[in-house]
C-alpha cells in the first residue's frame, strides 16, 4: 500500500553538472512518485548547470553569490522549500550519486509506515560495490564516528522498513518537514564535512526520531566532488571534526583527537607535505577560533 507525499530533491552543485546529469537520469518518474528538484548552484561561474536545468521539468535553480560550502548551501535550499511547502519531504542528495530503481517508493513508504520519523538516511553503496554507509554511531568519549557495521545486512524486499540510527550521512538524507516546528538547518560553522553528524546529533538530543533504511537505495562515487585538492579537503575535515567534538563530545575526546591529529601532521611532514599542510591548517583554524570564542 502506497501513500502520497510531496517530495523535493535538494542538490548542492559545485562544478558537478556531469554528475548531476547522471543522478537525474537515475530518477524514476511515476504517477505516485511526483517530485520537485531544487539545485543550489554553489559555483556561480558554472553556467552549464543552466543548460542542464532547461532539459528537465520541475527543476528550480537557486544561485549563490559565492561557494557557501555544503551546509550553508543546503540551508539556502531548505529555507526556500520550507517557504513553499512546510510539510514536504526533502531528500538531500549528493551530486555524485545515483538512485536504485525502487528508491523513491521505498523512501516514501518509510514515512508512511513510521509517521513520527523526522530524519531518514539510506544505506549507500560505493563505486566498488561495497556498503559505504549502513548505520551511524557516535562515541562521545573517544570521538569515534562509525558509519558501517561489520555484519551489515540489506533487506530490499521489506518495503519501507527502517532501523534506528544515531546519525545518517548527508550524502543521502531525507527530512520530514512536518515533524519540525521551524525549518531545520545546518550549523554554518561547518564548510565541509561533519555537518551531517552535527545536524543529526542536535536533533537526536532533542528527541527526534532518526533512522536508516534496511535497503541500499543510493550508489555513491565517494569523494568525487572533493578529491582534487587534498590540502583543502583535510583542512576542512580537520577543523570540522574538532569543532564537532567541541560541541558534542567530551573534553577527553577533544584532547585525544587534537593529540592524534598533531602526531599525524608531524608524521605526514616527511611523507606528503600537502597532507601535512591541510591538517595543520585545520588544526590552526580550530585553535584560533577556540581561543577567540568564535
Amino acid at each position: 500500500m502506497f501513500c502520497q507525499k510531496s517530495l523535493y530533491f535538494l542538490i548542492v552543485n559545485y562544478h558537478s553538472t556531469a554528475f548531476i546529469r547522471k543522478l537525474l537520469d537515475s530518477l524514476n518518474f511515476s504517477e505516485r512518485s511526483q517530485f520537485h528538484i531544487v539545485i543550489v548552484n554553489n559555483s556561480p561561474e558554472d553556467y552549464s548547470i543552466k543548460d542542464l536545468a532547461a532539459e528537465y521539468c520541475n527543476i528550480q535553480l537557486i544561485f549563490s553569490e559565492e561557494n557557501l560550502g555544503f551546509g550553508r548551501g543546503c540551508n539556502l535550499g531548505l529555507q526556500t522549500i520550507y517557504q513553499q511547502n512546510p510539510n514536504a519531504l526533502v531528500w538531500l542528495i549528493n551530486p555524485d550519486t545515483t538512485l536504485e530503481r525502487h528508491a523513491i517508493d521505498f523512501a516514501i513508504q518509510c514515512f508512511c509506515n513510521y509517521p513520527d520519523l523526522a530524519i531518514l538516511g539510506t544505506q549507500i553503496r560505493d563505486n566498488q560495490g561495497n556498503i559505504w554507509f549502513s548505520h551511524g554511531q557516535f562515541n562521545r568519549w573517544t570521538g569515534s564516528l562509525k558509519h558501517t557495521q561489520p555484519l551489515a545486512t540489506t533487506k530490499s524486499d521489506n518495503l519501507g522498513e527502517v532501523l534506528p540510527s544515531r546519525w545518517v550521512s548527508g550524502c543521502s538524507l531525507i527530512l520530514n518537514f512536518a515533524k519540525f516546528e521551524t525549518c531545520p538547518l545546518f550549523d554554518p560553522h561547518y564548510f565541509l564535512y561533519y555537518e551531517d553528524n552535527d545536524f543529526c546529533e542536535r536533533y537526536y538530543q532533542q528527541g527526534y526520531q532518526i533512522s536508516v533504511t534496511q535497503a541500499i537505495l543510493v550508489n555513491h562515487v565517494v569523494s568525487a566532488t572533493s578529491q582534487n585538492n587534498v590540502s583543502a579537503k583535510l583542512h576542512h575535515a580537520t577543523y570540522s571534526k574538532l569543532y564537532f567534538l567541541q560541541q558534542h563530545g567530551t573534553r577527553l575526546s577533544l584532547i585525544l583527537n587534537i593529540i592524534y591529529i598533531g602526531l599525524k601532521t608531524i608524521i605526514a611532514l616527511g611523507q606528503d607535505r600537502a597532507i601535512a599542510i591541510g591538517r595543520w591548517q585545520g588544526l590552526k583554524q580550530f585553535l584560533f577560533t577556540r581561543q577567540h570564542g568564535e
